[in-house]
């Protein structure tokens, strides 16, 4: 063979091979074999559609037509549109058994469909089976929260099927163009699973709103009542996006216009948290100002909606949109201002804003209408909720926190004020003597742990030194006790931790002393116990009982678990020793515990007396 024919045959097979696979994709596009078709699938790729701009096209002259335009590969969703569209492909069974399918919408939102099928070629009349949005879920082919219809296709028959898609000319709709192939026994129960996953998501939307707002009735803070209403819209509008609420809660006359009525109010109490969560009142008046002028747009587009102008409603949804963007940025300014959790809102609402605009890219056609990106908006919504829920739920804590605090403050006032009052009174009635008793006992009391303070350990120690001497009994002991890094604990904890500490150390101390020993608090994290009648070694083993109770002990305050050591200083007394120089023997070996890494017991030796 030449080398010229050679090269022109290869040539013609180039140029034809592409131009054949066109026309038998072209020729086959439309035919989906129900024999290798996995259940569920979209008919992508596998179908062809008309555009009506009359509005007058039938489906006698649509299934004589020969004007049908085959999509662009994967392109599922051609964006907004008032006009409707026909569609058709073929349900080919070649098997020997009738399958029964349902051919299912991939979404919620659509005003009508018409779906007509019959056998390919027959000239019979086209079933027809019609679907409105409007209309009672009662009378729907298939029962839904999204439309479907049921054919049955005989064995080894070709069904040809053609839809008339209409999302409704009151203002502009995503249009999807694709439908889903299902086996009967799949479709219900992958609906099943699905609508179950769709009400676990609602519920724990409305869980966390019903839970805010009991908060709201606890706290009285309008910040709590603003969310509530945020989370209700919210459950609300998936609801409505879904079709669960056109399906379960108003089965009757439920339109497309309330769609985006819900949209307006959702956007409305957004802002409304918003503004209270971020103090933005406060720390940005001008944007403050803007806010509520974007609330008041809300208002107005909730107003046209319900007074029959949804189109304009829907134009400032889409404008005031813009706004959720500059809430993020709004975040981050008032967590420099130290307004609590800002952070956490601003990382939650970015998911939120990541989970609309993926939605909106998919409505208007930018990305592909997948199961993942049907869900979403959904699950970026869920976890918006979720992580705002959670910061609420600290914000409340932090609020109970500094009522108790202020409570705290308000009992110790009243507690001084009734102390001031009492001492004026037993000064000027010698009536009260029983009241005077109880006050003097007091005096000698440290209120937070209960011990004997102070003036009542001078008092006692002195008591026991005499009682002594006069046995001639030198087998006393003195232990100075302090809490080590206790400021530590006061500025890592807060005081209310400092004074639980405080509080459990002397109840540790107190249940290992014993009952004949004297304990008392000297002050700050300072405690002081004297023993009488025992030994040396009685004395070390009491003493290390002392330090190891504390040492194992784990101190909780407000679900904090807390490590506490202390230092101690023992001192052995001898009749030669007064009360000041035993002290100062004992707090000499407390200085070198200290002084020697703390969490220790240093035993005194003997010192020269001053």
């Amino acid at each position: 063979m030449p080398k010229k024919t050679a090269l022109r045959i290869l040539l013609l097979f180039v140029y034809a091979l592409p131009l054949m696979s066109v026309i038998n994709a072209a020729q086959a596009s439309t035919v989906i074999d129900l024999s290798h078709w996995k259940s569920g699938d979209s008919t992508i790729d596998k179908f062809q559609f008309i555009e009506d701009h009359t509005y007058k096209l039938a489906i006698d002259s649509i299934a004589e037509s020969s004007d049908w335009i085959s999509p662009e590969s994967g392109v599922t969703n051609r964006g907004f549109s008032d006009y409707p569209s026909w569609i058709t492909f073929d349900l080919n069974n070649p098997t020997d058994t009738d399958k029964k399918i349902v051919v299912e919408y991939v979404d919620a939102s659509a005003e009508t469909i018409d779906l007509y099928y019959r056998l390919k070629g027959s000239r019979e009349d086209f079933n027809h089976e019609h679907f409105s949005y409007n209309a009672a879920s009662e009378g729907r082919s298939v029962s839904f929260y999204r439309p479907a219809f049921s054919i049955t296709v005989p064995a080894n028959s070709n069904i040809e099927v053609f839809y008339r898609l209409f999302q409704g000319n009151v203002f502009p709709m995503h249009r999807f163009d694709t439908m889903r192939i299902w086996e009967e026994k799949a479709f219900y129960r992958t609906g099943n699973i699905e609508l179950s996953l769709l009400m676990i998501l609602l519920c724990t939307e409305l869980s966390m709103g019903l839970a805010t707002l009991i908060a709201y009735f606890s706290t009285r803070d309008r910040l709590f009542l603003y969310y509530t209403a945020f989370a209700f819209s919210a459950a609300s509008l998936f609801a409505s996006l879904s079709g669960i609420w056109g399906y379960f809660v108003m089965t009757e006359h439920y339109q497309l216009c309330m769609v985006v009525l819900q949209i307006n109010i959702c956007q409305i109490t957004a802002i409304l948290f918003v503004r209270k969560f971020l103090n933005i009142a406060e720390h940005l008046p001008k944007v403050n100002t803007f806010l509520l002028l974007v609330v008041a747009i809300d208002v107005i587009g909730v107003l046209l909606n319900l007074f029959g102008k949804p189109y304009l409603s829907r134009i400032i949804i889409d404008y005031t949109a813009i706004g959720y963007f500059i809430l993020i940025p709004l975040g981050l300014y008032a967590h420099k201002k130290r307004v609590p959790h800002a952070l956490l809102f601003s990382c939650s609402w970015l998911i939120f804003i990541v989970g609309m605009v993926l939605a909106s890219l998919r409505y208007r056609g930018y990305i592909a209408n997948t199961p993942l990106s049907e869900w979403l908006i959904y699950f970026g919504g869920f976890v918006e909720i979720f992580l705002l829920t959670t910061v609420l739920v600290l914000r409340f804590r932090h609020m109970q926190h500094e009522k108790l605090v202020i409570e705290r403050e308000h009992r110790q006032h009243l507690v001084n004020a009734a102390r001031v009052l009492e001492e004026k009174v037993n000064e000027q009635t010698q009536q009260l003597r029983i009241a005077k008793t109880r006050a003097e006992r007091e005096a000698r009391t440290d209120p937070l742990t209960g011990l004997p303070n102070r003036r009542s350990f001078f008092e006692n120690a002195q008591a026991f030194l005499l009682r002594s001497r006069r046995k001639n009994d030198p087998s006393v002991y003195l232990l100075m006790i302090d809490i080590d890094h206790f400021k530590r604990i006061n500025d890592t904890y807060g005081h209310a931790a400092g004074d639980a500490i405080l509080h459990d150390v002397a109840k540790i101390l107190k249940g290992v002393v014993r009952c004949t020993d004297l304990i008392s608090r000297l002050g700050g994290e300072e405690f002081a116990i004297v023993m009488e009648g025992v030994t040396d070694s009685e004395a070390q083993k009491l003493t290390e009982r002392l330090h190891f109770a504390i040492e194992n002990n784990e101190f909780t305050h407000n679900q904090q678990v807390m490590s506490v050591t202390i230092s101690i200083g023992s001192a052995s007394w001898d009749q030669n020793l007064t009360l000041d120089q035993l002290m100062r023997k004992a707090d000499n070996a407390l200085y070198d515990a200290k002084s020697q890494g703390r969490n220790q017991i240093v035993y005194a030796n003997p010192i020269a007396l001053a």
